[in-house]
């Protein structure tokens, strides 16, 4: 009795647009995801590969394409799209439900796709337009009607006035997410009518890098007029001239009326770094103990960077918000949290803070490649290890420390620690400066043990487990595994398809050999002589097809 053979093709179309549409979705914004490190998702290149898979397949993309064609992302090094394309896949009605769209980078689109957009999907809220030069507020202006999502990052028109008219003509009160990162070219009449043009739906801001003059942040209006915020980044706001708030947040502080974002969970106020022949040096910033207790007032912050601020760790003291809240991630390069001192103050148990860090601080980073940590040395690094006992990832580039010291380090928190940054720490050995490229903590505190010329343990030298790994590499490795399965699944199938009329053909061709095999036997052959015998003969054997 055959088994019966199950095939994806037999399950209904339904069953299949919706498993499809699972798939072509792009995921939340979680950056725990897995799917966010091993492959792009989206319509694009999902709804074409699936198309070409077979017959059926193709038919269930056919039967409704409104449903897999959601999120697109057509940005430009993935997609090259024209403005045909994307009129015909609107006029088609393809697009008709539509969500979320991106052409980041697609220099030669015009108004013409923005009319289509607008009079073919009804339903688009989510609009990425960054790095475009030919899109207009003329044509942009009736989809701003709609939109809750929008992305003018690098936007660029034909002069400053004209760059500012878009961004002021398409913010309006209906934006949940407004992203507005290196545009140059902003003045300050937009950031500061920011607060009238935006409302209660603001979920997200985003100012990074834009503005060449010094800014003054109208901060106490947009707590009072988008009081919902959960995310603002304003690294490098104001380029080489920072920026500074408006009214003066140490006389806001004292006086005590701040409303404060209630929902704050990420902060982002870190000083912008600018690359000259000699190399990274940091422009100033503004950002001090009042202007961070003035933003994060009465908020429960989970990510916090102030990258070359002027503080230090003894303002968590004056900010509870910080020290009571769950603070998972904390950048704190070229401030006083950078140094030895800074790191017994913000992570020692005896403080009333210590109870809440050593348990919610994850990602510690105190120095870069551009901006070491020099006043941290192995003193700091064993505070570390021995109180944040969740920690996961730490950035110490250009540390003075030693190789006990992170060896130190990596034996308390080897269960947690997944990625250590100790690029440019002269202090410790070649074989760990080398083995430091990677990032993996394991694998350097095997070099440091076989330069030493210790045993280095199994567990030392398995640097391919998944756990270890750091996501790049992990998500090459599942990437590895799950192309290997889908070549062992085809395998498999090719074996089990077989075509009926090849099999017949070889049957044919059995059949007929056979006959000839016997008609050979049946004529005698005449005995030929004796050949000389040699080494390596060649034996050719002629068969008649």
């Amino acid at each position: 009795m055959k088994r019966a053979r199950l095939d994806w093709a037999d399950l209904p179309s339904e069953i299949l647009v919706l498993v499809m549409q699972a798939v072509a979705e792009m995921p939340a914004d979680d950056a725990e995801d897995p799917r966010r490190e091993t492959h792009r998702l989206g319509a694009v290149p999902t709804v074409p590969r699936v198309a070409s898979v077979c017959r059926g397949w193709r038919h269930a993309v056919a039967s409704d394409p409104r449903a897999l064609w959601r999120v697109v992302d057509l940005s430009y090094g993935w997609a090259r799209p024209s403005d045909a394309i994307v009129r015909r896949y609107c006029a088609n009605g393809d697009w008709a439900k539509l969500t979320s769209l991106t052409l980041a980078d697609c220099a030669v689109l015009t108004d013409a796709s923005l009319r289509a957009l607008h009079q073919h999907c009804p339903e688009l809220v989510s609009l990425d337009v960054s790095g475009t030069s030919k899109m207009t507020l003329g044509g942009m202006k009736p989809l701003s009607e709609r939109l809750t999502d929008l992305t003018l990052d690098r936007v660029k028109q034909r002069s400053m006035g004209a760059t500012n008219q878009l961004v002021s003509g398409m913010c309006t009160d209906k934006l949940a997410r407004l992203s507005v990162a290196d545009v140059t070219g902003l003045d300050r009449g937009f950031i500061r009518n920011l607060h009238k043009r935006c409302g209660p739906a603001l979920r997200h801001l985003n100012l990074s890098h834009s503005g060449m003059h010094h800014q003054n942040l109208p901060w106490l209006e947009l707590q009072r007029s988008c009081p919902n915020v959960e995310t603002l980044l304003l690294n490098g706001f104001g380029g080489a001239s920072g920026w500074s708030t408006v009214p003066n947040a140490q006389g806001a502080v004292f006086a005590g009326d701040i409303p404060g974002w209630p929902n704050l969970k990420t902060l982002h106020v870190g000083a912008s770094t600018r690359t000259h022949s000699t190399g990274h040096s940091l422009a100033p910033s503004y950002v001090d103990a009042f202007v961070l207790d003035a933003l994060a007032r009465n908020a429960n912050l989970e990510d916090l960077d102030v990258t070359g601020c002027a503080i230090s760790s003894v303002h968590l003291w004056g900010i509870p918000s910080l020290w009571l809240g769950e603070l998972r991630c904390l950048r704190a390069s070229r401030t006083g949290f950078a140094s030895d001192e800074g790191i017994e103050f913000l992570a020692a148990r005896e403080r009333p803070w210590a109870q809440s860090l050593a348990l919610s601080l994850e990602t510690v980073e105190l120095g870069t490649s551009h901006m070491n940590a020099n006043d941290v040395s192995d003193r700091g690094l064993d505070v570390l290890s021995h109180n944040l006992v969740n920690l996961r990832a730490l950035g110490v580039a250009g540390a003075d420390i030693t190789d006990d010291g992170l060896e130190r380090l990596v034996d308390a928190r080897r269960e947690t620690l997944r990625v250590v940054d100790v690029l440019g720490c002269r202090g410790l050995s070649r074989a760990a400066r080398q083995a430091a490229h990677g990032g993996e903590p394991l694998v350097i505190r095997a070099a440091i043990r076989k330069e030493r010329g210790d045993v280095v343990s199994d567990e030392d030298e398995e640097d391919e487990e998944e756990e270890h790994l750091i996501p790049r590499r992990r998500a090459a490795a599942r990437a590895v595994d799950r192309f290997e399965e889908l070549l062992d699944s085809d395998d498999d199938a090719n074996e089990n398809w077989i075509d009926e009329e090849e099999n017949e053909n070889e049957e044919e061709e059995n059949e007929e050999e056979e006959e000839y095999e016997e008609e050979e036997d049946a004529v005698p052959v005449p005995p030929a002589a004796a050949a000389a015998p040699q080494s390596g003969a060649l034996k050719i054997v002629m068969r008649r097809r």
